[in-house]
C-alpha cells in the first residue's frame, strides 16, 4: 500500500518537473507560432502599404473630381473667359487628366471626373503655343459600356 509520504514525494517531483518543463514548452510553442508570423511579415507589411496607397488614391480622385466640379460651375456661370492662360487653369482646377499636342500647334487639355465610368461629360480646353486659352468645349462622354 502506498504511504502518504510516497504520494507527497511523487506530487513534489511532478510539480518540480512541470515547473521546469512548462516554461520550455511555452517557449517552444511561442517560437513555433512566432515563426509563421515572421514568415508572413512581408505580406502583412504589403497589406498595410496597400491600405495607405488606397487612402492616397481616394484623396487624389476626390481632388480631381472637386476641381472638375469647380470648372463646370465656372462654365455654368459663364466665367470661363476669366481664365486666360495655362497657369490660371492649373492654379484653379489642377492638372488636366490628359495633355495632348495637336498638329496645328495648340495643346488640348482634358478635364473630367477621375474615373471614366462616373464621368458624364468632359471639358476640353485649347491653348496656343504661348499658353493662352483659345477655345473650350464641353462634350458628353461616350458610354463606357
Amino acid at each position: 500500500m502506498l504511504t502518504t509520504s510516497y504520494l507527497q514525494e511523487n506530487d513534489r517531483l511532478s510539480n518540480m518537473i512541470l515547473k521546469k518543463i512548462i516554461p520550455y514548452f511555452l517557449l517552444i510553442l511561442l517560437c513555433l507560432s512566432g515563426c509563421s508570423a515572421f514568415e508572413n511579415i512581408d505580406q502583412i507589411s504589403l497589406l498595410g502599404q496597400f491600405s495607405r496607397e488606397q487612402d492616397n488614391q481616394h484623396r487624389l480622385v476626390k481632388s480631381i473630381n472637386d476641381h472638375y466640379d469647380a470648372l463646370t460651375k465656372i462654365i455654368a456661370e459663364g466665367r470661363i473667359s476669366e481664365y486666360k492662360n495655362e497657369a490660371s487653369f492649373v492654379h484653379s482646377f489642377g492638372d488636366p487628366i490628359i495633355k495632348k499636342d495637336l498638329r496645328d500647334g495648340t495643346q488640348q487639355w482634358l478635364y473630367r471626373y477621375a474615373i471614366y465610368r462616373t464621368a458624364k461629360d468632359e471639358v476640353n480646353i485649347y491653348f496656343d503655343h504661348d499658353g493662352k486659352q483659345v477655345k473650350w468645349e464641353k462634350l458628353t462622354c461616350q458610354s463606357f459600356y
